[in-house]
């Protein structure tokens, strides 16, 4: 195998063969019991993510920078509707939707129109997956070793 041909089979990243191949499965990202209500860091096929768990219990993933300044939500704080931004305070909701903007005046609309990168992820057996592919999402496998 020459060079091109193996860094054509080993890059991940976004934008490469086999990176858009990889990212049309869903992966284990954490384990259940790990995921308490402070933010998890993770990376995955040369992506940044930030993993976290909402009070209800529902699990949720998103890109690791704020859409506003670009700081890290790893340092971002669960609240009951979602993970709040550490610098200025935007509130995200598993979805990705921004629910707050603190810094915006209060008849301000400009939050309705920020969607921050959002993934599905499923709680399944003990483990955290997620999905970072395109859209449609496939439906999650059957693992008969999971269920």
């Amino acid at each position: 195998m020459d060079r091109a041909e193996n860094e054509l089979l080993t890059k991940v990243g976004p934008g490469t063969p086999c990176g858009e191949l990889l990212r049309r499965y869903w992966w284990p990202v954490g384990v259940s019991d790990h995921l308490t209500d402070e933010p998890q860091k993770l990376k995955l096929l040369g992506e940044e993510f930030i993993l976290f768990r909402l009070p209800n219990g529902e699990p949720g993933m998103l890109d690791l920078l704020c859409s506003h300044r670009g700081a890290s939500l790893e340092y971002g704080r669960v609240e009951e509707k979602g993970l709040r931004c550490p610098y200025h305070g935007w509130l995200y909701d598993v979805e990705g939707r921004c629910l707050d903007t603190p810094c915006e005046p209060a008849d301000s609309t400009f939050r309705t129109r920020v969607l921050h990168g959002a993934y599905p992820v499923r709680d399944v057996s003990g483990f955290v997956f997620a999905y970072i592919g395109p859209k449609p999402v496939p439906e999650f496998p059957k693992y008969d070793m999971l269920f």
